[in-house]
């Protein structure tokens, strides 16, 4: 398991120089032992090696460099064909095998990167879903601990939501919360966290934000969100609830349940309010 994350964290042309050495390492075995036995199969690992934790193309180069290494090493003086053409029909052969070993890898990552995705992420607006936030929510905690920095966070709802879905239809509905997802995901920085959590709720985390900076962006996000609504001439505002803390509880249940509150607490003052604290405990 060591050895996978070391691999998964290398930059793609180091996994090719390791790919390439182990190709030349095979071969030179493969020079030393007698022709009868076969040990082209070994070849798969440097193949596998790049596919996996570098890229289809990278793939591709090592099985070429294989088969070539393969019939090179076999173009021995001592060792005789039926036919001369038989070693390049061999290498033609165990190309083909390479290249389609190389492509079921392609489509098996593939494959596992589009479930790891659906894992995380909400099928209708694209956002990270609740169990995915809650993880990066742990990780920024332990961060924010470590090296003493203010983290904030924020819940906000959509009020109203449910006579929109009543009076327009559910399709109107989903539309509202695809922009929602969107304005707000544009006026977040990259290192920002948002999330739908469920229904019309939605979360937001600000690594590394005092509650000055978080403020400035909180207000932001409120009013572009509800001037995004009044084009769409949708009867809906925000209720927004944050926290900003200097020095986070290790707890991310209670973290989230008092962002929760507050945004409960600004719906309760008339809705369409931003609610932030600054927590001193």
């Amino acid at each position: 398991m060591n050895l996978i994350k070391i691999l998964d964290n290398q930059p793609k042309w180091r996994i090719i120089l390791l790919s390439v050495l182990l190709t030349s390492l095979i071969g030179w075995l493969d020079y030393q032992i007698p022709p009868e036995i076969l040990i082209a199969i070994f070849y798969l690992i440097p193949i596998g090696i790049t596919t996996w934790f570098g890229d289809n193309c990278s793939g591709i180069l090592i099985s070429l460099i294989s088969a070539v290494t393969n019939l090179l090493v076999n173009q021995r003086q001592n060792f005789h064909y039926l036919h001369p053409l038989v070693p390049y029909w061999n290498t033609v052969v165990i190309l083909v095998f390479f290249l389609f070993t190389n492509y079921l890898l392609s489509q098996q990552k593939l494959t596992l990167k589009n479930l790891e995705k659906l894992a995380r992420t909400d099928d209708l607006t694209g956002l990270n879903n609740r169990s995915f936030f809650l993880e990066l929510v742990n990780i920024e905690i332990h961060k924010s601990l470590r090296h003493k920095e203010p983290l904030t966070i924020a819940y906000f709802d959509v009020d109203n939501f449910k006579f929109v879905n009543d009076q327009f239809g559910h399709t109107v509905g989903d539309r509202l919360l695809c922009l929602v997802a969107e304005n707000a995901k544009n006026n977040l920085r990259k290192i920002d966290i948002i999330a739908r959590l469920g229904g019309d709720e939605f979360a937001i985390l600000l690594p590394r934000t005092g509650y000055e900076a978080s403020e400035i962006v909180l207000q932001r996000l409120h009013k572009t969100l509800s001037s995004a609504m009044q084009v769409q001439n949708w009867p809906v505002t925000l209720s927004i609830g944050a926290i900003t803390f200097i020095k986070p509880p290790a707890s991310v249940t209670e973290i989230i349940e008092r962002a929760d509150n507050l945004m409960y607490g600004a719906k309760k003052k008339g809705k369409n309010l931003l609610h932030h604290e600054l927590a001193t405990d």
